[in-house]
C-alpha cells in the first residue's frame, strides 16, 4: 500500500509538471505570433512574460501549498485550492484551443508564402466560446439545479407500488461545496416538492471528513420529509482522511452513521430492508463502495462489498432496487440476478458533458463504460446520478447539480423511460 501511495505521488507531481510546461509552451507560441509580432511596447512585452510565469507558478505554489498543509480537510483551505484549479485551467484552455486550432495558419504560409488568419480567427472564436462556457459553468452551472424524471415498469413491480415515487441525490461533496448554505436547501426544498415515497442518497455526502456535517447542515438535511436511506461512498469512507491520529476512518465512519440514524436517515450498510404497501411488499438493498476501487492507497476497513451478506433473507419474488455508490459494481449485480434497478453515482460526468439531441459525450466516457444516465440490460436497469456537488474545480458544464425522480409502474412489459427537463 504504500508503495502504491508513493506511485500516485509521483503521477501527481508528474501531471502538474506536464501541466506547467503546456502553459507555458502556449503562452510562448502566443508571445511569438501576437505580443511580438504586433510589435507591442516594451512593457506590454515584459507584461505578458511576466503573467505567464506569475500564472504557472499560482497553480505550482498553491499545489505544493496544500500537499504539505497539516489540514488537507480544511473546507476554507479546499475552497482556495480548488478556484486556484478553476482560475488557472480558465487561464489555460482557452488560449490552448486557440493555439491547436490556429496552428494550420503557419502551415499555409510556409505553402503560399503569405499571411494567413482564417484558422487564428476561428481559434480566437472558438477560445472565447470555452473561456464563456467555463464561466458560466463556474457560476450558474454548478448551482442550478435540475430535476431528471425516470418512469421505469415492470411486470415484477407490484400494483400496490403502481406510481411509487423515489428521488435520489448523490455526491454532495460538502466540504467542497461553495455556498453549501444556500445550495443545501434549495436541494432539500426540491426533493420535497416532488412528494417522495422514498429518498436514496447515493454516497459521497462528504468530501473527507465527518466535521464538514455541521450541526446548521444537518439541521437543513433533516428537513426531507420521507425516508431517506443511505450508501457510504469513497469520501464518505474516510480513505482522503490524511491525519489519521486526530481521526481514523474508521471513526469518521462511525460518527457520519450515527449524524446520518440522527437526522432520521436510515444507512445501509451491505444489508437490505422491505418496503410494504397494503399487503405487498419490495426490498431495498444498499452496498459498501468496493474494496479495490479505494484510491490514493489509504484503507479502510469499511470498504468491500459483501453480496451474499446483502441480499440475505431477499427473495428473488420480489422486485429489488440496490443502492451502489460506484455503477462499475452493476455487472457484479447482473451476475448475483437480485436487482432489478440499480441506483448509483460517483462520476457526476467529471463535470463536464456535451449534449446533442440523444447523444452525449463527456471525459467520464474515457474512464467509465457507463457514467450518466440510464441504462439497461433485459429486464434490470442502472440508473445513474450526476450528483449535486464537485471535486478539484468548483465548475459544472452541461451537467447541472442533479435530483432524479424515479417514478414505478405495474405493467405487463418491462420498459424504462428518460424524461429530461
Amino acid at each position: 500500500m504504500p508503495e502504491l501511495t508513493k506511485r500516485i505521488r509521483i503521477m501527481i507531481v508528474y501531471a502538474i509538471a506536464v501541466i506547467s510546461v503546456i502553459a507555458l509552451l502556449v503562452d510562448y507560441y502566443i508571445y511569438r505570433r501576437i505580443i511580438r509580432k504586433h510589435r507591442f511596447g516594451k512593457w506590454m512585452r515584459v507584461g505578458y512574460i511576466v503573467y505567464a510565469l506569475a500564472v504557472d507558478l499560482v497553480i505550482v505554489s498553491a499545489l505544493i501549498f496544500y500537499r504539505n498543509s497539516l489540514d488537507r480537510e480544511s473546507p476554507q483551505l479546499l475552497h482556495a485550492v480548488s478556484w486556484v484549479f478553476f482560475l488557472f485551467f480558465l487561464n489555460a484552455l482557452p488560449k490552448l484551443i486557440y493555439v491547436l486550432v490556429s496552428l494550420p495558419d503557419l502551415l499555409v504560409r510556409k505553402i503560399t508564402h503569405r499571411t494567413f488568419h482564417l484558422f487564428g480567427y476561428a481559434g480566437t472564436a472558438l477560445g472565447l466560446c470555452v473561456f464563456a462556457a467555463m464561466l458560466w459553468g463556474g457560476s450558474v452551472g454548478r448551482s442550478r439545479i435540475e430535476v431528471r424524471r425516470v418512469d421505469i415498469t415492470s411486470p415484477r413491480i407490484p400494483a400496490a407500488f403502481d406510481g411509487f415515487r423515489i428521488v435520489q441525490f448523490s455526491d454532495t461533496h460538502i466540504g467542497m461545496l461553495i455556498h453549501s448554505d444556500r445550495i443545501l436547501p434549495r436541494m432539500v426544498d426540491t426533493i420535497n416538492a416532488l412528494h417522495p415515497d422514498i429518498v436514496v442518497n447515493s454516497g459521497d455526502l462528504v468530501n473527507s471528513h465527518v466535521t464538514e456535517l455541521t450541526p446548521e447542515i444537518v439541521s437543513v438535511l433533516s428537513g426531507v420529509r420521507a425516508p431517506v436511506y443511505s450508501v457510504l461512498g469513497n469520501h464518505d469512507l474516510g480513505v482522503y482522511i490524511h491525519d489519521t491520529l486526530k481521526l481514523s476512518p474508521e471513526e469518521n465512519v462511525r460518527r457520519l452513521l450515527t449524524l446520518q440514524r440522527q437526522m432520521g436517515w436510515i444507512p445501509l450498510v451491505n444489508e437490505s430492508r422491505f418496503l410494504t404497501r397494503g399487503t405487498d411488499r419490495i426490498t431495498i438493498s444498499g452496498v459498501n463502495f468496493p474494496a479495490n476501487y479505494k484510491l490514493n492507497g489509504h484503507a479502510s476497513s469499511m470498504c468491500g462489498v459483501d453480496l451474499e451478506r446483502t441480499f440475505d433473507g431477499v427473495p428473488d419474488s420480489l422486485y429489488n432496487i440496490t443502492v451502489s455508490h460506484a455503477p462499475q459494481l452493476w455487472d457484479n449485480l447482473l451476475v448475483a440476478g437480485k436487482s432489478d434497478l440499480t441506483l448509483a453515482g460517483h462520476v457526476h460526468s467529471m463535470q463536464v458533458k456535451f449534449r446533442l439531441g440523444k447523444w452525449a459525450w463527456s471525459p467520464a466516457r474515457w474512464m467509465y463504460a457507463r457514467w450518466s444516465g440510464l441504462y439497461e440490460e433485459g429486464n434490470r436497469q442502472l440508473y445513474i446520478n450526476d450528483g449535486i456537488g464537485y471535486v478539484l474545480y468548483p465548475m459544472r458544464i452541461g451537467t447541472y447539480p442533479e435530483v432524479t425522480l424515479i417514478v414505478l409502474h405495474h405493467g405487463t412489459d418491462t420498459r424504462a423511460k428518460t424524461i429530461r427537463p
